[in-house]
């Protein structure tokens, strides 16, 4: 609300205007008068999540379907028991799900999204054709070209693959980040700084992974992150 008003006047006979009084903010008389803007705002927020799992024994791949959806309150943990006497012939690789969405009243764009690869998991290119390698985390500007309308969503994927060792156990947390973002009205994001590792800020997410050695038969697990860590 933008607001003017006439704060001084005079004339040669030094008479009183005759229905307002400058300078005494009272609205109503006609020497006052406001405007109104509305001010739209922008706002792109992602989400992580775990999508699959795939693990290969002995040559032969199975997948799993994790079922998340990256809204899980809190974000469930993705946990594979491995089997000690085969552990050589062991591969296990974890798809994660990145999801941008345009919350705000403005469309504009992702330009670049960042992952920063947690100790125990390791980018591999051939897995990732979109995604590079840029110093102490890994990069992708898929999204660069995709105007995204207010409500609207898109998806890029990540694959990561944990590095096969017996004291390589535990939970290993993912976090992917918007590091640089763009609109033609040149407007910040109203409640988060693109690429400042913030947590809390809707534009970070993190989605974690387990893993364990268990005799038998390799098994997936989904259980809380609270619980685990506790």
């Amino acid at each position: 609300i933008n607001t003017a008003e006439i704060n001084d006047d005079s004339n040669e006979y030094d008479t009183p205007d005759i229905d307002s009084t400058p300078g005494n903010g009272i609205e109503g008389e006609d020497d006052i008068d406001k405007e109104y803007v509305r001010v739209q705002y922008f706002d792109l927020s992602l989400l992580k999540w775990v999508s699959k799992v795939f693990i290969t024994e002995n040559g032969v791949t199975t997948e799993q379907d994790t079922g998340h959806t990256g809204l899980e309150q809190p974000e469930p943990v993705v946990k594979v028991d491995l089997d000690r006497k085969n552990l050589n012939n062991i591969t296990v690789k974890f798809e994660y799900t990145i999801k941008i969405t345009n919350e705000g009243q403005i469309a504009g764009y992702a330009k670049e999204i960042s992952d920063y690869i947690p100790e125990g998991l390791e980018f591999m290119q051939e897995d990732n054709p979109n995604w590079t390698v840029s110093g102490d985390k890994i990069v992708t500007r898929e999204l660069e070209n995709t105007l995204l309308q207010p409500g609207e969503t898109a998806e890029v994927k990540v694959i990561l693959t944990w590095k096969n060792d017996p004291d390589n156990m535990g939970v290993k947390i993912n976090i992917a980040e918007i590091s640089e973002d763009y609109n033609d009205k040149g407007a910040h994001d109203i409640d988060s700084t693109p690429n400042n590792q913030v947590e809390g800020e809707d534009d970070i997410d993190d989605a974690p992974v387990a893993l364990s050695i268990k005799t038998g038969q390799n098994r997936i697990y989904f259980t809380l992150i609270g619980i685990v860590l506790i």
